[in-house]
């Protein structure tokens, strides 16, 4: 009976070594991520030459992290008994990925969502991405995107909500998975980016093409 302790212990020993490693790995993925968007949160006072700068960077970093975490994901799975910030480095990087990649690991953030390990707004904010990327209206209003538009007969740039697919329903969708009111959340948003942003009602997902 000890002899099968022993073996018990060395196994817990050995899985919480792993879980501290992936820990370690995916929070620094999470430190990584947000240090390279730091310049966003000031983009509109910036020059075109800075954010082609900024964003080359930004690419650099999102592919080192993408190669950590679907190398992780592809080999063991998503890991368990990991730190808040470690799950929410995994979901990040998918978010912060191509379409290919968000539409490959969707249904596994779907899940993890259901089961508490991802907030449920985290996976309102990829659907709701991979849509937009699909050019079809969106469910939750998570997704802006930046637009070239008309002002005093000037070619300006300006940031939209991308077209939802039920603007009447749209406040208590985003009840239902934690999200606050569209008007809120356009404030908060434009005042992060330094710009307002504009939530036309007529516009389609035609108009962005």
């Amino acid at each position: 009976m000890l002899r099968y302790n022993r073996v018990f212990l060395i196994l817990i020993i050995a899985a919480l070594s792993s879980c501290n490693q992936y820990n370690r790995i995916l929070e620094e993925v999470y430190d990584n991520d947000q240090a390279a968007r730091e310049w966003t949160k000031g983009m509109s006072s910036l020059t075109a030459e800075e954010i082609m700068n900024y964003s080359t960077e930004m690419e650099r970093v999102d592919s080192l992290n993408q190669a950590t975490v679907f190398g992780i994901l592809d080999k063991e799975g998503w890991p368990s008994h990991i730190s808040d910030k470690a799950n929410r480095a995994i979901w990040i990087v998918i978010d912060h990925s191509d379409l290919a990649y968000r539409s490959k690991y969707l249904g596994l953030v779907k899940e993890k969502a259901e089961h508490g390990v991802l907030d449920k707004t985290d996976y309102a904010i990829l659907y709701d991405r991979v849509l937009m990327e699909e050019d079809k209206p969106q469910i939750y209003g998570t997704q802006i995107k930046m637009a070239a538009t008309i002002v005093d007969d000037e070619i300006a740039m300006q940031f939209f909500l991308w077209p939802v697919e039920n603007p009447t329903a749209l406040d208590s969708l985003r009840n239902t998975v934690g999200l606050s009111s569209i008007e809120e959340y356009l404030k908060t948003s434009g005042e992060s980016i330094g710009q307002e942003i504009v939530w036309d009602k007529e516009r389609t997902v035609v108009d962005f093409e």
